[in-house]
């Protein structure tokens, strides 16, 4: 069938419905902790960089080790005694494999509430397996064939991210270029309704917010120069990035040792965050500061450092969390400091949207997914598409790089 029947049109709604009041509960969720662990536990239009720059040092270290408790005894506790946790890929790559609905539930509050706590990991994978997991139980009950069933997860999936960043074209992309991989008119309808659906939802509590708002600046020629000398330079990073969390965790994540592994690697993390407080939570801080040129390229590098090594730190604990925000964060700061020395010597260029244009180019390498993160950006800023064409500049002379780096690795571990 080339189109959508009756029936799947309506539990697209449905799974519409329910990722975008995900996306509100989430959301209301995150901000609660985030006022009660760093703030003044009282609700407040101040971001969350604010929230945490203003809590004093000692207070970040105290939070991340609680933090690093959290983690450690909660997924210990879900990898030994409750049922397996099944990815979204694997369920949707076979949906047979039913995600376990309660421990589903409590393993993605688990990753917003350590996000609140200051965890560097990314909050989009918990809607989105929220939304799979409720997609799931819908397949089930209106015995749903496996082929539709498959589309339905996918949507669902991507629906969950649309609603957490208000970003229902990206979404869709997402959900066709990384998940269903088919473009034919009826997966783009399916998908377009169901992240269209959320998005709507979600307005309707949160409102429509901009992730990004950032002044319109034009761009030169010099700047489509730079972007594609960065190309390379951004994708040896992303690939060293990528090789780095390979060898973690090192234990079962049943094994009790990842609570003590736990919470000796988030109290690292507080003890960095006494200098460098926008390493903590997903990477919006630190999004915020490059796209706005706030910061010099010195500090920029070392939250570039930090971050990453955040990052491995949480990884290594068995924490659970996205690798969206936390990417463009990387690239923000290789953009913002790869482009203060190109202004040291050639015409100059807005820093900011150079660390945009790296941003967009680190997540696209990191998550495999260039399209989706070409329009991720520029729709979560509202921000001129004329910047495009610097982008894809930008991809096309890092994206060879990356794959060639991958192939050579793929030999090397071949026999």
């Amino acid at each position: 069938m080339t189109r959508l029947n009756i029936k799947t049109i309506v539990q697209l709604i449905i799974i519409g419905i329910i990722s975008g009041i995900t996306g509100i509960v989430l959301t209301w969720f995150l901000h609660i902790i985030q006022q009660y662990a760093f703030g003044t536990g009282s609700y407040s239009d101040s971001s969350f960089r604010e929230i945490v720059e203003y809590a004093s040092p000692v207070r970040r270290l105290t939070v991340l080790m609680t933090c690093g408790a959290i983690v450690g005894i909660g997924w210990v506790y879900i990898h030994r005694y409750c049922p397996k946790l099944v990815s979204i890929k694997t369920a949707v790559d076979d949906p047979k494999q039913h995600m376990p609905f309660i421990t589903t539930i409590c393993h993605s509050l688990l990753q917003i509430l350590i996000i609140g706590l200051g965890s560097p990991l990314g909050r989009e994978a918990a809607p989105r397996e929220i939304s799979t997991a409720f997609a799931a139980k819908l397949i089930q009950l209106f015995h749903t064939d496996e082929h539709t069933g498959r589309l339905l997860l996918s949507c669902a999936a991507g629906a969950g991210l649309a609603a957490v960043y208000n970003i229902p074209i990206a979404a869709t992309i997402f959900t066709l270029e990384t998940l269903i991989h088919d473009w034919s008119f009826k997966s783009v309808s399916a998908a377009m309704l169901c992240c269209g659906t959320a998005v709507y939802i979600m307005r309707l509590g949160l409102g429509d917010l901009v992730q990004y708002p950032l002044p319109q600046v034009d761009f030169n020629g010099s700047l489509v120069i730079w972007a594609a000398i960065a190309g390379p330079v951004i994708a040896i990073s992303v690939f060293l990035f990528k090789e780095s969390l390979k060898p973690f965790p090192v234990f079962s994540r049943k094994s009790p040792k990842m609570i003590i592994i736990s919470v000796l690697a988030f109290t690292i993390i507080g003890a960095l965050s006494m200098w460098h407080p926008e390493i903590l939570g997903n990477g919006k801080a630190g999004n915020q500061l490059s796209f706005t040129n706030a910061i010099d390229w010195q500090y920029g590098l070392s939250l570039f450092a930090a971050k990453w090594l955040a990052v491995i730190l949480a990884t290594a604990a068995g924490a659970y969390g996205g690798h969206i925000t936390p990417s463009m964060m990387l690239g923000g700061m290789i953009g913002l400091t790869f482009a203060a020395i190109w202004n040291g010597i050639f015409l100059v260029i807005p820093v900011g949207m150079a660390a945009f244009i790296g941003a967009t180019v680190y997540l696209g390498l990191a998550q495999e997914m260039p399209i989706t993160a070409a329009i991720f950006l520029i729709e979560m800023s509202r921000f001129s598409p004329a910047y495009l064409f610097p982008i894809c500049i930008c991809f096309a002379t890092a994206m060879p790089i990356f794959i060639c780096k991958k192939k050579l690795l793929s030999r090397q571990i071949s026999p």
